[in-house]
């Protein structure tokens, strides 16, 4: 990558983030943010999820149409199936929240094995998603499951 990172290990899996980003823990998740601007983050979770790959980003999605973190209007740029993770069948959703100066841009790939979904995904503003999208592609060219799976 063309940035400096950091390996990140918990949760069941294994990935790099962009180093020097702030850590947070939640319960089923793990933010980096970027001290620089902390509307740029990439979110790391693990849950348990008895759907496939597709219905669980759909599941995912109907939660951001409702979450107050993803202003309105919230709008599907692509949901992404044939993609892989770890050599797996996984989904990806790319999507937008907002309008205007307040756009803010994500995109959220999972897999699920063995009755848990591991996913991750990259928010940043709209007018930084095109610069912020090889964060993510480094997420899922390292991503590796750590955990029996």
């Amino acid at each position: 990558p063309d940035f400096p990172t950091q390996r990140f290990t918990d949760r069941g899996v294994t990935v790099n983030v962009p180093r020097g980003w702030r850590k947070a823990v939640g319960g089923v998740y793990v933010d980096f943010t970027d001290p620089q601007d902390p509307g740029r983050r990439v979110r790391i979770l693990s849950e348990p999820s008895r759907a496939e790959s597709t219905r669980f980003m759909e599941i995912a999605e109907s939660g951001l149409r409702r979450a107050k973190t993803c202003a309105k209007p919230y709008a599907r740029v692509q949901l992404r199936t044939g993609v892989t993770l770890v050599d797996r069948p996984a989904a990806e959703l790319e999507y937008t929240c907002g309008a205007g100066e307040k756009m803010r841009h994500g995109v959220w790939r999972a897999v699920v094995s063995n009755g848990r979904a591991y996913s991750f995904y990259l928010t940043t503003p709209e007018h930084r998603f095109a610069e912020s999208r090889g964060i993510f592609e480094e997420m899922v060219r390292s991503f590796a499951l750590t955990a029996a799976g």
